[in-house]
């Protein structure tokens, strides 16, 4: 008998054993919760209380929620920290937070597909997840045909699902910003002409490819001039962004900037500053973990994006708990964050 075949009959099993004791003790099936239905897939909001968000009243029965995240850079500290903080904050409320990392570094359904069905199998009363491509889809509809409402965060594909919201950036926006920050800081040094080199986590995850083509886009129509010499894939990895920077800067030694869409921004900074460009060669990137924030304070860094990582680890378990519990809605299917846009001259303005 196939693995498959003997699945299925251990599942067919269970469900006439639980039926013939239910019906033998004359014990009343649990009732599934009755949920009010979610915001509109695609409607947007920055809440006021984004980061902020508290639990509204104490659950009779212990919530469990799986935050399904990564630790693949050091931008994953603070959301680890932020469903942590999550975890502390429901204590009280007879909830709790559990931080997961699924075995591989990548944003797709290949990685978390398998430790969505895991959640579904140990009875999560929810899950939050990062959601990178479309292929997550069927994961997260069963597991809220189940009964498990589901968030997404960071990332999220545009195929539409039955997940309750998204907490992150609108990440095709903060493409465009980033264009039009580097079209605007060349054109002050006079260079209306620059060679970039563009530099992206994954081409398959959708959240990566709408940052680059929201600054392609942008720089295209807006600065003709400019050349884009490469793009490439740094699978989220300063190690790999450096030794791509080392590359695209000893084939084009009068290369003027980077665009890194997503992790490898600090790896790209040092093959920088190593090869004694400080000055010459200029970043445009994203976040504000300590090691970004030190470039930008050398100069190599000329603009850093955020997107409140914090926000995005802690607020989708509050908000699913206060959903389950309390009934508490969102205000929209996309709870977006901040998106500050931090240099030199006003990082003192954001406490750095």
């Amino acid at each position: 008998m196939s693995n498959s075949f003997r699945r299925i009959g251990l599942v067919l099993i269970a469900l006439l054993l639980g039926a013939t004791m239910a019906f033998a003790t004359g014990e009343p099936e649990a009732a599934a919760r009755e949920l009010p239905p979610g915001p509109p897939f695609a409607s947007a909001a920055q809440p006021a209380d984004s980061g902020e968000v508290e639990p509204i009243a104490a659950s009779d029965e212990p919530i469990r929620i799986a935050v399904i995240g990564l630790e693949n850079n050091p931008f994953w500290i603070p959301v680890r920290e932020g469903a942590e903080a999550a975890n502390d904050e429901l204590q009280a409320f007879n909830g709790s937070v559990d931080w997961i990392v699924p075995p591989g570094d990548a944003h797709t359904a290949d990685v978390f597909g398998s430790t969505i069905e895991a959640a579904i199998t140990q009875q999560y009363d929810a899950i939050a997840t990062i959601a990178g491509d479309s292929g997550i889809v069927p994961y997260i509809n069963r597991a809220v045909e189940a009964g498990i409402p589901v968030a997404t965060f960071n990332v999220e594909t545009d195929a539409e699902n039955d997940r309750l919201f998204f907490v992150g950036a609108d990440l095709y926006r903060q493409g465009l910003a980033a264009g039009e920050a580097m079209v605007n800081f060349f054109a002050e040094r006079g260079n209306d002409s620059p060679k970039i080199a563009v530099m992206t986590g994954f081409f398959s995850v959708e959240g990566h490819e709408l940052r680059r083509l929201g600054f392609e886009e942008y720089v295209t129509e807006n600065a003709p001039g400019l050349e884009i010499v490469g793009r490439v894939e740094t699978e989220d990895s300063d190690a790999n962004a450096y030794q791509l920077a080392q590359d695209f800067l000893t084939a084009n030694p009068d290369l003027d900037g980077m665009y890194v869409a997503a992790g490898g921004n600090v790896g790209a900074a040092r093959a920088v500053e190593d090869a004694g460009l400080a000055g010459d060669v200029f970043i445009f990137a994203y976040d504000f973990v300590e090691q970004t924030m030190e470039m930008v304070r050398k100069g190599i860094i000329a603009g850093t994006i955020g997107q409140q990582p914090f926000a995005q680890g802690h607020d989708p378990a509050i908000r699913l708990f206060n959903y389950l519990v309390s009934g508490e809605v969102p205000e929209a299917g996309r709870m977006l964050t901040r998106s500050d846009f931090v240099t030199a001259d006003n990082m003192a303005e954001f406490g750095f």
